[in-house]
């Protein structure tokens, strides 16, 4: 591992003289430092093996990941290989991409950033990884004969966690990989020999038309089987123009597949040791391996990168519902956990689910990700175009007025100075991007659920202190306040490629950005007082002055 400057700072063996100062200092949370302190400071990440429950039934089995290249994916192998020297081998369904052949991209996906602290643990890890060709869009998941009677004969534990999270993903494609890839699963792990457990990973919100989700089955939107054969018998192109009418009460075409797949999952599962996990919407780590890490930029994530880079401002959410959002290293955590109490409980005649979800345990509302603006303003960013600033309001519209003068007016008037100077125009485009992925989450952003948490709460009590510690998924056990501190800046180094070596210069950006951004504010305000106290066209800068009072005076910190 080379210590250059394209590898993030968090990641290097050595970092610059000024950083290590500021890792090793004393800081209170109002110091300017305090965050960048936090997110360098050492983190323990060991797993303590004797006497571990969990890690003794991880001895020697060989595991099989689906969606292993995506977020949650790559967590978990990392988490089963930290966790285990003694695993068996971890076999990984992988399709080729873009060109690329599977093995090449299974090469390539074993260099990635999240398995670097590994690296230093258990240096021959890659010998534990086997790639197995298979594609979920195809037929039979595109898999050999070979390969599929190698899994067969082979695997204990089946982790399926492949599936399109895409919230507006067209209906056949997401029924295909969804609900098709799942049948198909669950025929090969009724195949499998040896196998002793399946966990097939849900979301909470499956079943999001109940206020109440409680950990049991409901009726299907559609009988899943009659939802496959659509596929056979009618062209993609007419399933997606009867697609609203298929949907009814689902708000979209993930929730949609997910609540008819775990229909599925009941019926199919009968005679193997399976259960189902259902976490509620997952963003970055929380400490393993790396501190507030993420690959994606999907749900609120993505929200906060457009916040922090100066591109959104107002939001359509209420601001104090709860959010739910729980970190992607406790989902894991949890993961295996239920895997290794469904193969624990040995019972076959049911199906355990898990909800795991925030609400009950430790709240968090949607009003708390304006802390992205706290810790923005800190940090700085050459990728920031304008000092980050950013408010949520229910009323629609108010949302859409805001819009027009915060998104739609600035994206024209850039756009165009872009084409005056022979530039590509990128703003207007990406403001549709942003405003669609607002109404796509609306949904979400606008309610709030209640969830039963008893299964996940027994299985907590249950496991051992030394688990307790080696696979934390304790809710109440996190501190908002602390997650968010070094979030912005894991954001920063590992989805904007921008390391912490330009520390001082990007602050002195946004401090350019600042002055001009109060030079407007003010400038507008006085000409708009002004014009309200000298014309009769009082409305017009009485629009400006609410505005400002506005965005002033609806800051909030707290979570």
């Amino acid at each position: 591992m080379k210590d250059d400057k394209s590898i993030p700072v968090l990641l290097r063996k050595t970092i610059p003289p000024q950083l290590e100062k500021i890792k090793h200092g004393h800081f209170t949370i109002d110091d300017e430092n305090y965050s960048i302190h936090m997110y360098l400071k050492d983190n323990d990440i060991t797993v303590q093996e004797e006497g571990s429950e969990i890690v003794n039934f991880l001895k020697g089995k060989n595991i099989l990941v689906t969606g292993a290249t995506g977020f949650l994916g790559k967590l978990l192998i990392e988490k089963l290989l930290r966790s285990c020297k003694d695993i068996g081998t971890i076999y990984l369904i992988v399709r080729n991409k873009k060109g690329t052949d599977f093995q090449d991209r299974v090469e390539k996906y074993l260099d990635d950033f999240i398995f670097y602290k590994l690296l230093d643990i258990y240096p021959n890890f890659k010998e534990k990884i086997h790639g197995i060709y298979g594609d979920f869009e195809q037929d039979g998941i595109g898999m050999s004969q070979e390969s599929r009677q190698l899994l067969i004969n082979e695997v204990n534990i089946i982790y399926h966690i492949a599936a399109t999270v895409r919230f507006d993903e067209k209906l056949p494609k997401a029924i295909k990989i969804n609900v098709v890839g799942t049948y198909e699963m669950l025929k090969l792990a009724k195949e499998c020999k040896k196998l002793m457990g399946f966990v097939y990973m849900s979301t909470a919100f499956a079943n999001c038309h109940k206020k109440l989700i409680e950990e049991t089955f409901y009726a299907p939107y559609l009988d899943p089987y009659k939802i496959m054969n659509l596929l056979k018998d009618f062209p993609e192109d007419l399933i997606e123009r009867i697609a609203p009418s298929l949907l009814g009460q689902a708000p979209n075409t993930y929730a949609f597949t997910k609540q008819i797949t775990e229909h599925l999952v009941m019926k199919e599962s009968a005679g193997i040791h399976c259960c189902i996990q259902r976490p509620s919407i997952v963003i970055s780590t929380a400490k393993e391996p790396i501190r507030s890490w993420t690959d994606s930029i999907f749900g609120p994530i993505g929200l906060i990168i457009g916040a922090v880079c100066g591109l959104l401002h107002i939001m359509y959410c209420k601001e104090n519902n709860r959010c739910d959002l729980v970190p992607a290293d406790y989902v894991i955590n949890h993961c295996i956990a239920c895997s290794y109490k469904t193969v624990k409980d040995g019972r076959k005649d049911r199906i355990d689910i898990f909800n795991f979800t925030s609400t009950n345990e430790n709240p968090i509302y949607w009003k708390g990700l304006q802390m992205c603006e706290k810790y923005g303003n800190k940090l700085g960013s050459f990728k920031c175009l304008v000092m980050p600033f950013c408010r949520c309001t229910e009323f629609y519209y108010w949302y859409l007025f805001l819009k027009f003068w915060f998104h739609t007016i600035p994206s024209y008037f850039i756009d165009f100075g872009l084409i005056l100077t022979g530039k590509k125009p990128l703003l207007r485009e990406a403001y549709i991007k942003i405003d669609k992925f607002i109404t796509v989450l609306s949904h979400f952003t606008m309610n709030e659920w209640s969830f039963e948490y008893q299964n996940t709460t027994k299985l907590w009590n249950e496991l051992s202190d030394v688990d307790k510690k080696n696979f934390n998924f304790d809710m109440k056990s996190l501190n908002w306040e602390q997650y968010f501190t070094t979030f912005l800046l894991c954001l920063r180094e590992f989805i904007l490629r921008e390391n912490l070596d330009n520390l001082e210069e990007s602050r002195r950006h946004m401090t350019k950005n600042k002055i001009i951004f109060y030079i407007i504010v003010t400038t507008v305000l006085a000409s708009s007082t002004y014009l309200f106290i000298n014309t009769i066209f009082f409305f017009i800068p009485l629009m400006f002055i609410s505005i400002i009072v506005y965005f002033r005076f609806t800051k909030n910190n707290n979570l």
